[in-house]
C-alpha cells in the first residue's frame, strides 16, 4: 500500500491562531484545529489545508467569528446539520458559525483566483454563498466518501488532492497567478491604501483591475484592501500593540480614530475597546 504524502503542518498567521479570528479564544480552545501546506503542484491554486474537530456534548456551543480572507473554500464535513461537501464563497460580512455536539471538517482554502483553475464560472458567483460541491464542481459523493473514510489527515488530503488534480482545467490561465499575486501584495503592504495606488503599482487600469477581482477573486479590490486592514486592526489589538487608537488609525491610513472605530464595529459587530475587553472571554 502506498504511503500517504508527508503533510507539513503550518503555523497560524495571527496571534497564536488563524489571522482574522475575532471570536473568544477561551471558547475556541475547545475546538481542535490544524493547517497544512499543499503539495507543490497545487500550491499555485491552494493556500492551505485545514481541519477542525470538536466534541461539545453536554457543553455550551462555540461561536466562531472570522474576518475572512478573499478566498474560496472547498469543504467536507461530518456530523450535524452541515454534513456534506460544499463550496464556501468569499464572505464579505463577518463569518459566524455555531459549533455544537460532535463534528469533523476538512477544508481546502484556495488562493485568490484559485477557483478558476477548476471552473470557468466567475468567482463572484460564489460571493456570500454556500453551494453544494456537486452542483459547483461535481464528484462530491466520491470525494466525501474517500475523505471521511480516512483516519488521519494525510490520507484525507491525499484524497482531496487526487480529486482536485482530476478536475483541474486544461491549459494555463495567467490571470489566476496575477490575481493571487495582487492579493498577496495587498496582504504584505499595509501602506497600500487605495485602488488607485494598486492600479498604478500593478500597471492595470482601474476598470481592468475591478473586472479581474470580480471574476477571479470574488470581491472588489476596494473590499480586499479594507479587509486586510481590518484584520490588522484586530491583530494589533489582540497583541496589545494598539494602546493608542488614534496612532493605529494613522498608521493604517484611516482619516481619524472615529473612522477606524466605525469601520471596525461595522465589520465585527463591536467597538475596538469592546473587542479588546472580550477577546479572551
Amino acid at each position: 500500500m502506498p504511503r500517504p504524502p508527508r503533510l507539513v503542518e503550518t503555523r497560524p498567521t495571527g496571534h497564536g491562531r488563524a489571522r482574522g479570528l475575532v471570536s473568544s479564544r477561551q471558547s475556541g480552545r475547545r475546538v481542535g484545529s490544524r493547517t497544512y501546506a499543499p503539495s507543490a503542484d497545487l500550491a499555485p491554486f491552494v493556500a492551505a489545508y485545514w481541519t477542525g474537530q470538536w466534541d461539545l456534548t453536554g457543553q455550551p456551543p462555540h461561536v466562531t467569528e472570522l474576518i475572512g480572507d478573499p478566498c474560496i473554500h472547498l469543504v467536507v464535513e461530518e456530523g450535524g446539520p452541515h454534513a456534506g461537501a460544499r463550496v464556501v464563497g468569499v464572505w464579505t460580512r463577518l463569518w459566524r458559525r455555531t459549533l455544537e455536539g460532535r463534528g469533523r471538517v476538512f477544508g481546502v482554502k484556495l488562493r485568490a483566483g484559485g477557483i478558476r483553475a477548476f471552473t470557468r464560472s466567475s468567482a463572484s458567483h460564489y460571493q456570500n454563498h454556500i453551494i453544494p460541491l456537486e452542483e459547483a464542481l461535481g464528484g462530491a459523493a466520491q470525494l466525501e466518501r474517500e475523505v471521511l473514510s480516512q483516519h488521519d489527515d494525510a490520507r484525507a488530503f491525499e484524497a482531496f488532492e487526487t480529486w482536485m488534480r482530476e478536475r483541474r482545467l486544461p491549459g494555463t490561465d495567467e490571470r489566476i497567478g496575477l490575481a493571487a499575486a495582487l492579493v498577496d501584495h495587498i496582504a504584505r503592504s499595509p501602506e497600500l491604501l487605495t485602488v488607485e495606488q494598486l492600479a498604478t503599482e500593478s500597471g492595470l487600469g482601474i476598470r481592468e483591475l475591478q473586472r479581474l477581482f470580480r471574476d477571479y477573486v470574488g470581491a472588489s479590490p476596494k473590499w480586499t484592501l479594507r479587509r486586510f486592514r481590518l484584520q490588522e486592526v484586530a491583530l494589533r489589538i489582540e497583541r496589545g500593540e494598539a494602546p493608542n487608537l488614534a496612532r493605529l488609525a494613522a498608521d493604517l491610513g484611516y482619516v481619524d480614530q472615529a473612522h477606524l472605530a466605525r469601520d471596525f464595529k461595522a465589520a465585527v459587530g463591536k467597538s475596538p475597546s469592546a473587542f479588546a475587553a472580550g477577546v479572551e472571554g
